[in-house]
Order: structure tokens, then sequence, then C-alpha cells
């Protein structure tokens, strides 16, 4: 029952001295202590506590101190007890909580970071990025052949697949050992431009969308961060458009 007695508002030691208690009926401290596997200091700790909440009532007897267990009727009465607390808590918090909102909504953006880790965690990121709405667009500075080793060809596919069935839009600048993919390679919603690997070596992707920064570490130990913030989504924006422009 000592779980039990946790959860209805005593503490773990709380509990084993009154269970102690009940289980010797009238007592000393020390037999208690032994009894209730507690330390003799605690236990008179413990037995001021449990007197306070009416559960145990103390007397002399032959010049000795005695304990006893009041009724276990009485943990009804701590029960009301608590539920008057938290009754007044809930009125506090209901007049306090205007006043935090607003201090809370003042305080402007807060940028929000989430780490993932593995192929599992990569591809729960690339996922995050088919939640935008038809017609929006998304922002891609990639190495292909990292992906490529990353990632099957039927799933990479099924990535593009969902994503055009999903009208999302696409801009990507992408490296590639053996250059340029042709023309007719190009999947519908997306437009690319090539960077020779020599001048961008990759192994990361990069996505952009909303207010969302995704980086993606793609060989050695895989894993990613997202960056939820409109600061910096508009500068990497801002750095995509520099090296748009300088795409082939």
């Amino acid at each position: 029952m000592l779980k039990e007695l946790q959860d209805i508002g005593l503490s773990e030691k709380e509990a084993r001295v009154y269970l102690a208690a009940l289980e010797l009926g009238k007592t000393t401290a020390e037999k208690l202590a032994t009894h209730a596997k507690v330390n003799r200091s605690t236990t008179y700790v413990q037995l001021e506590s449990l007197m306070k909440k009416g559960l145990m009532s103390t007397y002399e007897e032959a010049k000795k101190t005695y304990f006893a267990p009041e009724s276990p009727e009485l943990l009804r009465r701590l029960l009301a007890k608590q539920r008057d607390e938290m009754s007044t808590k809930e009125r506090d918090l209901s007049s306090l909580l205007p006043a935090l909102l607003q201090q809370y909504d003042g305080a402007g953006e807060r940028p929000v970071v989430r780490f993932y880790s593995g192929k599992e965690g990569i591809t729960a990121m690339r996922e995050d990025t088919l939640s935008l709405n038809g017609g929006d667009e998304m922002l891609i500075i990639y190495s292909l052949d990292a992906l490529q080793g990353l990632y099957t060809e039927k799933e990479t596919a099924d990535y593009v697949r969902r994503r055009i069935e999903k009208e999302i839009r696409v801009r990507c600048v992408y490296t590639r050992k053996e250059g340029k993919l042709p023309p007719d390679t190009l999947p519908a919603l997306m437009e690319r431009r090539f960077v020779p690997e020599k001048k961008m070596p990759l192994t990361t992707d990069f996505f952009v969308h909303k207010n969302k920064v995704a980086m993606m570490a793609l060989r050695g130990h895989l894993f990613g961060v997202v960056i939820e913030s409109k600061e910096i989504s508009e500068s990497f924006r801002s750095l995509f458009e520099m090296i748009w422009a300088g795409g082939e």
C-alpha cells in the first residue's frame, strides 16, 4: 500500500512510518524506525508531520513517549483538504493567467531547435517538408551523390511523387561529381540549378520551408537539426538566392 498512500498525498517516508504504526499499534519511535526501515532521527520528523496531518497521536506512559496511529478514515479529510487547496490554486491561476499570457505574447518570437539522429531522424525531417500547402515553395541545397548514398531510387521517387501530389513547388541547387543532370530528368513543379562540386563540396542537405531551416548530415554520423525562426529562415533564403544566381 506504500505507493497508494503516496498517491493520496503522503511522502514515501511518511507512508512507511504510518504503515508501520498501523501494524504495531501503540509503540515507541525506536520500534517504528526499525519496522519502517527509516533512521531514527528521520522517523521523528515524519511523526511530527503525520501528527500535523492528524494521522498520528502521542502520549507519555511511565515516563516513556509512545506513538499511536489514528484511523485511516482520516485520510478522507486529507484528500478533502488537498481538493480545497487545488481549487484555490485554480482560482488564483485563472486570475493570473491573462497577465502572464500578455507578457508571453509581448516577448516576441521564440526560436525552436529540434535535433534528429540516424536515417530515421533524417527521414522524419524530410517528411515534415511534405506538410507544406499546395503552391508553397521549398528551397533546397544538396549533394545528389550524398543523397543517393543514403536513399534508394525507390525511396527518392516515392518522396518526389508525394511532393508532386501535394503540389509543393521546389527550387533547388545541387552538386554532382559527374556534372549536370539531363534536362529530361527534371521532375514536375521543380526548378534546379547546378554548381560544380569543386566550387561547393557538400555532404549536407539544406531545406528552407516557411519559417524553418533543416540541415541534414548525409554522411558519417547521420543527424539533423531543424531551426524554426523567421529571422534565420529569411537569412537562409537570401543565401539561397545568391547561390541560385550563380548556378548553371
